[in-house]
């Protein structure tokens, strides 16, 4: 078990600390001009996608040309392709719940009920993310069994 944290780790983390910050900041930035709370809310959680998957995408495109090169092949179209359709099956199912409804709801429900609207935005993005990596872990696991 151990070891499956550390590799979640390794692949989220970075991953997600950027999305956060962004996320943060891009939900303030709108509230502060707008004084609209769904719309911060949903400009939000658009940033944590946004900056999550090309962090990721950066990664898994560079491992597959690292792999490529190592094995003295040609980087392909194909191999691109092969990446791109492992994070839609990864992440696909989760992100389409996370972005249209789940995150967007915990983003505007939770700073609406505390006073302070940054550390409100912080906690439901905390409790978004945890709906999130609930099936997108699940998608992995299966992706890495069935599709590497």
């Amino acid at each position: 078990m151990r070891r499956k944290v550390k590799e979640y780790l390794e692949r989220y983390l970075v991953a997600e600390m950027i999305s956060t910050l962004l996320s943060m900041f891009s939900a303030w930035i709108v509230m502060v001009s707008t004084d609209d709370r769904l719309l911060s809310a949903y400009a939000g959680s658009v940033m944590a996608s946004v900056a999550f998957y090309l962090y990721i995408a950066f990664q898994d495109v560079r491992k597959s040309v690292k792999e490529h090169k190592e094995a003295e092949e040609r980087y392909k179209a194909t191999s691109f392709l092969k990446v791109l359709r492992n994070l839609i099956v990864e992440f696909g199912p989760a992100e389409l719940i996370d972005l249209l409804v789940v995150r967007p709801f915990f983003m505007y429900l939770i700073p609406k009920l505390m006073s302070d609207f940054i550390i409100g935005t912080f906690i439901g993005k905390l409790i978004a993310d945890v709906l999130f990596y609930l099936p997108a872990i699940i998608m992995y696991e299966i992706r890495k069994k069935h599709l590497n």
